[in-house]
C-alpha cells in the first residue's frame, strides 16, 4: 500500500513538474513572440516617421513651387487683364474684336481664380491658417461680394439682391476668409442660375447656439445666419457637394466648384457650418451660421 502511494506521488510531481515546464515554455514563448511584436512596431514606426518626412519635405516643395508658379503668372496675367479692359473702355472696337477682347479677359478672370484656390488649397494642407480676428460691417461685406460677381451676374443677365436683418450690425470674425467664403459661394450660385433669374442673399442673427469649439463658445452672443438663394436646378445628391474626390459626379470638378470645396474647409476654420437645401420653389438654398463674436477671455 505505502508502494502504490510512493509511486502515485512520484507521478503527480512528475506531472507538475511537465506542467510547470510547459507552462515556462508557453511564457517563454509568448514572450518571444511580444518581444518581436514589438520590434517590429519600433521597425514600422521609424518606417511612418521617415514616410512622414518624406512627405513633409515634398509638401515644403510643392507650396514653394505654387508660390513660385502664382508670382510668375500673375505679373504677365495682371498686364493681359488691364490692356483688355482699356481696349473694351477706351478702343473703338468692331463688334468681333469687342467679343474676342471680352473672351480674352474672361480668360484671364478665370485663369486668375484658378491660381487663388490652387494657393488656398495649397495653404489649407500644410500648415494650420491663423485667424485674424476684427470688428466689421457684415452689410458693407456683403456689398462688396455681391459687386465681386456682379461682371459674371451681368454676363449671365442674373440679378443679384442683398439684405441684412436691423439687428445685424457688427460682427467679429476673420473678414479676408468670410469675404472669400461669400464670393465662392455668391459666384457658384450665379453660374448655377440662367438668364433672368435671380440671386439673393440674406443675413439675420438667431438664438441658436453652435457647441464651443476652435476657443468659440456655445453660449455669448449668439449666431449670425446667411442665406444665399438661387434659381438653378436642384442638386441630386447634396452629400456630395463639398467631397472633392467627386463632386460633380465623376466629372472634373469647376472653376466655382472648386471654390466651394475651399469654402467649405474656411468655414470650419471660423468656427461656423454649412448646410445645403434643396428650395421647394426650386434652386438652391446655402445656409450658413457663424458666431457673431469670439469668446472673450
Amino acid at each position: 500500500m505505502g508502494q502504490v502511494l510512493s509511486n502515485n506521488h512520484i507521478q503527480t510531481e512528475t506531472t507538475q513538474r511537465d506542467e510547470a515546464a510547459s507552462e515556462s515554455a508557453l511564457k517563454s514563448d509568448a514572450h518571444q513572440r511580444v518581444e518581436h511584436l514589438i520590434e517590429q512596431l519600433k521597425l514600422r514606426s521609424a518606417e511612418l516617421e521617415d514616410a512622414n518626412r518624406e512627405l513633409r519635405r515634398i509638401s515644403h516643395y510643392r507650396s514653394l513651387f505654387l508660390a513660385r508658379m502664382s508670382h510668375e503668372l500673375r505679373t504677365p496675367l495682371t498686364s493681359i487683364l488691364g490692356f483688355s479692359e482699356i481696349l473694351l473702355e477706351q478702343e473703338e472696337l468692331t463688334a468681333t474684336q469687342s467679343r474676342f477682347c471680352k473672351k480674352i479677359q474672361d480668360s484671364g478672370f478665370q485663369l486668375q481664380t484658378s491660381l487663388n484656390h490652387l494657393l488656398d488649397l495649397s495653404r489649407l494642407e500644410g500648415e494650420q491658417p491663423e485667424l485674424f480676428l476684427q470688428e466689421f460691417s457684415l452689410r458693407e461685406v456683403l456689398r462688396e461680394s455681391c459687386a465681386a460677381v456682379a461682371r459674371p451676374a451681368q454676363m449671365n443677365q442674373v440679378r443679384l439682391e442683398y439684405d441684412v436683418a436691423p439687428e445685424v450690425t457688427k460682427l467679429v470674425s476673420d473678414q479676408g476668409k468670410l469675404r472669400q467664403i461669400l464670393y465662392n459661394f455668391l459666384g457658384w450660385a450665379v453660374s448655377r442660375s440662367n438668364s433672368g433669374q435671380q440671386v439673393s442673399v440674406y443675413a439675420d442673427l438667431i438664438d441658436a447656439r453652435l457647441p464651443s469649439q476652435r476657443g468659440y463658445p456655445a453660449g455669448d452672443p449668439g449666431l449670425i445666419r446667411i442665406r444665399i438663394d438661387d434659381s438653378g436646378e436642384h442638386v441630386a445628391d447634396l452629400s456630395r457637394v463639398f467631397d472633392p474626390e467627386g463632386p460633380s459626379g465623376g466629372r472634373e470638378a469647376t472653376v466655382n466648384e472648386l471654390g466651394i470645396i475651399i469654402s467649405h474647409r474656411l468655414i470650419d476654420l471660423i468656427s461656423g457650418n454649412v448646410t445645403l437645401q434643396n428650395r421647394d420653389a426650386g434652386g438652391l438654398r446655402v445656409l450658413i451660421q457663424l458666431p457673431a463674436s469670439p469668446m472673450k477671455e
